[in-house]
């Protein structure tokens, strides 16, 4: 796994139509490469935020959900425009 930091904050991000926004508040960054299949293949990097420092803004009924192998992950997508936006991660529920 590979780490990055940045700076302390919040932050607004969304999908790429507009229809889902959200909004994560946090003291400290840490991005972190994920190893499994998913996120390897998107070549994503995850920011863990508790929950009550993530906040949707909009757009949770334009939110579907993507399920493998154990089925425990979250990983939703705008179902508009097919961005990856936020997930809710097995290890975190």
């Amino acid at each position: 796994m590979t780490e990055k930091i940045a700076k302390s904050g919040t932050y607004e991000g969304g999908c790429h139509c507009g229809a889902v926004r959200f909004r994560v508040t946090l003291d400290r960054h840490e991005a972190i490469e994920c190893n499994c299949s998913i996120c390897t293949q998107k070549g994503f990097l995850h920011l863990i935020v508790p929950a009550e420092n993530f906040t949707l803004l909009q757009g949770e009924a334009a939110l579907t959900d993507y399920q493998f192998h154990t089925g425990t992950a979250k990983h939703l997508f705008c179902k508009y425009c097919g961005i990856h936006s936020f997930y809710r991660p097995r290890s975190h529920q």
